[in-house]
């Protein structure tokens, strides 16, 4: 296990001296092996966040936008994620998205019928924001939403829908089963629309 470890540790530091081809690797930021990373420039990564093992990100101008994605201090990004940005996202601090997940704010158009998808390129979605203390847990697709603060999204869930504070969603797409109710300081069940229940 320990060579791994090393291996590891040797990742990290080869991308901590890429520091200058980065948006922002701020300190203790760790890379660890990733896929593959197309406009690093547009990255910026906070104070101890990481890429974990896998990890393929994109910056693309297809849409016609300045892409930008900021992912907050102290965020851990799972094993073998996506994230493809044409114009913004930003993943606040202390996030926790598991692996194999994927996010966009961007998709394959295929409005014209007469065309194969893989040639009418990308259509711009809203921009995606994942807010502070967040969990997304595994296999999750978010995209073109954004999900609120301290929330959390189920494993195998697609998020197609903005997701509020404090929120607990699952599904495809994804719907709020239960909320933090700051009245009873507890976890209540809601409807799909994040109201509660009686």
């Amino acid at each position: 296990m320990m060579i791994f470890a090393l291996r590891d540790r040797v990742s990290a530091l080869f991308y901590r001296m890429l520091a200058p081809a980065f948006g922002t690797l701020g300190k203790g930021a760790r890379i660890v092996r990733p896929l593959r990373i197309v406009g690093a420039r547009h990255l910026h990564l906070g104070a101890g966040a990481t890429l974990q093992v896998g990890t393929y990100f994109a910056a693309l101008r297809d849409t016609g936008h300045v892409p930008e994605t900021r992912i907050g201090a102290g965020s851990m990004i799972g094993n073998h994620a996506h994230i493809i940005c044409s114009r913004r996202i930003t993943i606040g601090e202390q996030v926790l998205i598991a692996d194999r997940c994927y996010v966009a704010d961007n998709a394959h158009d295929h409005r014209d019928p007469t065309r194969p998808v893989i040639v009418q390129g990308l259509r711009q979605l809203n921009d995606v924001c994942i807010g502070d203390g967040a969990w997304i847990g595994e296999n999750v697709c978010i995209i073109g939403a954004s999900v609120g603060r301290n929330s959390v999204i189920g494993a195998n869930s697609v998020v197609t829908r903005d997701i509020g504070d404090f929120t607990v969603a699952v599904g495809a797409p994804a719907h709020a089963i239960s909320r933090y109710c700051p009245n009873s300081k507890s976890w209540r069940p809601t409807d799909p629309t994040g109201a509660f229940l009686p």
